[in-house]
């Protein structure tokens, strides 16, 4: 279902706690955090950042449940440092500032002119760990393809885990654009929504 209140700082703690577990082999996060207990406790902090900045400007799908969530941001709205700096956890920026510029560099090489304007992309989807393979995030997923569609919006996301490729393909997504950045050794994977083919044939 499509959230209309914004979310509570316990709902964010619950949600960056479930992050903390989805994410916790993102080809991002561990470049950026080699160690894996560090790099769980890093992406919760990251987590309460990213989504308290979801929270103010984001269209956000819940499961009834509270066993997942998938949030639409703007492609052209950056996330960068400053976002950070408006929810500011000094303790968070203080002991994982090196996490943090790694993660913000692997993901300032991402080129959102790629998108076409008026393009909402996920970022981020996830399920609870122990939910994970029930269609949860599938449901969400399609839940925002049948409100945001009609009203003109047009569909997007990067992944850069291509095991993630194909699940978002029977989804109707199609990869428009590849690159593969050395240095971060990460792939990232352009996708739009595109069932029919059009934008795919267009973009080949």
């Amino acid at each position: 279902m499509k959230r209309e209140k914004k979310l509570t700082r316990k709902e964010l703690q619950y949600y960056a706690r479930m992050a903390a577990d989805s994410y916790i082999d993102d080809p991002v996060h561990c470049y950026a955090t080699k160690h894996e207990y560090w790099r769980r406790k890093y992406v919760y902090h990251f987590m309460i950042e990213r989504l308290a900045t979801s929270n103010r400007e984001d269209i956000i799908y819940e499961d009834e449940e509270k066993r997942g969530i998938c949030i639409w941001s703007d492609a052209h709205n950056e996330y960068d440092i400053i976002d950070f700096l408006m929810y500011p956890h000094w303790i968070f920026l203080y002991f994982y500032a090196k996490s943090t510029i790694k993660t913000l560099k692997a993901y300032g090489h991402l080129d959102v002119k790629v998108f076409p304007e008026n393009t909402l992309i996920i970022s981020p989807v996830f399920t609870a760990k122990e939910h994970q393979g029930k269609g949860i995030a599938t449901k969400l997923i399609k839940e925002g393809i049948r409100d945001l569609v009609p009203q003109g919006y047009k569909l997007g996301l990067e992944a850069q885990n291509p095991e993630n490729v194909k699940f978002y393909e029977k989804l109707g997504f199609r990869t428009i654009k590849y690159v593969y950045f050395k240095s971060e050794k990460i792939h990232n994977y352009y996708m739009m929504y595109d069932p029919d083919g059009t934008l795919f044939e267009e973009n080949k």
